[in-house]
């Protein structure tokens, strides 16, 4: 839930105004005014001059390569080292440079950036390039894994007998205990982890959102009420995968809870009603 529309082309006075940034020059933007999320811009012209670049996956993820541009990229460059803690959501952008007719109607030379979506680092590797300017040097790669994953479409159809959720609920707090929980998972894990989220809240909602009670908008393709997945506390702010922490809900309440002017009430308000229902469940 976001400010912007995937595939719009925005200037990077835009991204800095976002975040609260003032930062020129870096591919990782971040400030105080979103500390939950981060922004990071893909592609350019480096990108191709070096040899390497980041790479969009079959199933939405994208590998992004960490900062610095010369020598061994450092865990402790103050970009990456956003990256690498994980916390923070990503707001990916790719990068274009205008064409002559944009300079001279825009009478500026100034990149564009177009909105990719949401995303969560799941995973990160070293990779030493065999060629290029940038060979034998260890680069850091990450995995952005799509958010909307969370709220993806699941290709089979939920499951509807009690034991389905009950086994589901079992999994989701396995997910949380102290000998489980990985403070870097897979992509395969993560998404896992999206399916078990996303199955159980549309389960346990029964078709209604958990927020004002209002019937499912529509029936999707699988003959579920549609229903988005929230986090009630963000992955971003030490929030987890927990069944009291997540709720399913209509999109007008989905939007409420990111944009609205009292969206920090109607947040203790989601809480204290899906602790009251997990109450029950148990």
């Amino acid at each position: 839930m976001e400010p912007f529309n995937i595939g719009q082309e925005y200037e990077r006075s835009e991204l800095l105004s976002f975040v609260g940034s003032k930062q020129q020059q870096t591919g990782v933007i971040w400030g105080k005014k979103e500390p939950g999320c981060i922004i990071a811009t893909s592609g350019g012209r480096h990108g191709k001059k070096v040899g390497y670049s980041d790479e969009r996956l079959q199933d939405g993820s994208w590998w992004y390569f960490g900062q610095g541009q010369n020598g061994d990229h450092s865990i402790n460059n103050a970009a990456n080292a956003k990256l690498v803690n994980g916390k923070e959501s990503i707001l990916l952008f790719t990068t274009r440079e205008p064409t002559a007719g944009e300079v001279k109607s825009r009478g500026n030379y100034k990149k564009l950036f177009a909105f990719q979506g949401a995303f969560n680092v799941s995973h990160y590797e070293v990779v030493i390039p065999t060629s290029g300017s940038r060979k034998d040097q260890k680069l850091l790669r990450f995995l952005f894994s799509p958010a909307s994953n969370i709220t993806a479409q699941v290709s089979e159809p939920l499951p509807s007998v009690l034991v389905d959720i009950s086994i589901l609920r079992q999994q989701l707090i396995s997910f949380v205990q102290p000998d489980v929980a990985q403070t870097r998972i897979t992509s395969v894990e993560y998404r896992r982890r999206c399916a078990h989220v996303r199955k159980y809240a549309i389960l346990r909602a029964k078709g209604n959102c958990e927020a004002c009670g209002a019937l499912a908008p529509f029936v999707d393709s699988s003959g579920n009420g549609f229903l988005e997945v929230h986090h009630i506390v963000r992955l971003a702010d030490d929030g987890i995968d927990a069944p009291y922490n997540v709720a399913a809900i209509c999109p007008n309440c989905h939007r409420r809870a990111h944009y609205s002017v009292d969206r920090e009430s109607f947040r203790q308000q989601l809480l204290a009603s899906i602790f009251a229902i997990e109450n029950k469940i148990c």
